[in-house]
């Protein structure tokens, strides 16, 4: 959480990290631009945001970019445990 607020947005809401056997799932809301993101890891992952009515200025643009960049350091991290979970189940 901190380094997303550090990196993307620190007027952020937060919900739970789920932490499933083949994925890893983290949302929240944009404050700023009433945006609700979904990241996930695993089966279905990407980046995915909701909202309505979106004004794609340049900030806008920016913090996706930013978004994007910590969803690449989110799912490095968390691929890797995913791996190793895998490992640790079949041994």
């Amino acid at each position: 959480m901190d380094e997303f607020i550090s990196e993307v947005s620190d007027l952020v809401d937060f919900n739970k990290l789920n932490i499933y056997p083949n994925n890893v799932e983290w949302s929240g809301k944009l404050i700023d631009y009433d945006v609700d993101f979904f990241l996930s890891i695993g089966e279905e992952s990407g980046i995915y945001i909701n909202g309505e009515m979106i004004k794609a200025d340049d900030e806008f643009l920016e913090m996706i970019n930013k978004l994007k960049t910590f969803y690449e350091k989110f799912k490095s991290k968390w691929a890797k445990i995913l791996a190793s979970r895998k490992k640790t189940i079949k041994t």
